[in-house]
């Protein structure tokens, strides 16, 4: 168990291939790390791209030359916006707005990775909370009549956007969808945690915190 840490909140409540041999047996280890990171206002849940089974969350193979991808949940216009812009996030956050699932592929070190992040922290879950977890996932994206996927856009290198299900506003926001995912896997998460603030110190409490807030 690990002291709550105190972060603070920026921006207040803003933050958000080739066919696969597969062996189950590679997937169905005792522990798994996962991650939690945020950067400025980007709020995201970090996997392993080797720790993810293919058959749990297909889009993987997408991003097999990656050696982690980052996911995260978020507004569709303020998400994928260079850079910061206060109209768009006075929208996102007063009026129900269309969201993106955004998912990107990591070829630098973990270490790399966790240095130009502000917070970090790992958390170890079995195989049956990553399937749930992945499940959760999974479920959010939006899909067409075909049930395929919906491409929104690509950002600069590896970054793909998905239309998502779920509107998103000021009680819903991509903390809110991180603490539901993790309700989900079984971990007793609180689901209207809605600020950054929040969701970091029940992950710290069940957690390691590798990298504080600056």
């Amino acid at each position: 168990m690990h002291n709550v840490v105190i972060f603070p909140i920026i921006f207040f409540f803003l933050n958000t291939s080739p066919a696969l041999q597969i062996n189950l047996q590679d997937y169905e280890s005792a522990g798994t790390e996962i991650y939690f990171i945020k950067q400025r206002w980007h709020t995201a849940i970090v996997f392993n791209t080797a720790d993810i089974n293919p058959l749990h969350f297909p889009i993987v193979k997408n991003f097999s030359n990656y050696k982690m991808i980052d996911i995260g949940w978020g507004d569709e216009e303020f998400y994928q916006y260079p850079d910061f812009d206060w109209e768009l996030a006075f929208k996102a956050l007063f009026y129900p707005t269309p969201s993106t699932l955004r998912i990107e592929g990591i070829s630098i070190s973990k270490e790399l990775y966790f240095d130009v992040s502000e917070i970090v922290v790992k958390l170890n879950v079995n195989a049956d909370q990553l399937r749930e977890i992945l499940k959760f996932i999974n479920n959010t994206f939006y899909r067409d009549e075909n049930g395929e996927k919906v491409l929104s856009s690509k950002g600069g290198g590896q970054i793909i956007f998905y239309a998502a299900k779920g509107k998103y506003h000021l009680f819903n926001t991509c903390n809110t969808w991180l603490a539901r995912c993790l309700n989900n896997a079984g971990l007793q998460f609180e689901t209207d945690i809605i600020l950054t603030e929040q969701l970091f110190n029940e992950l710290a409490e069940i957690g390691e915190v590798i990298k504080a807030g600056r």
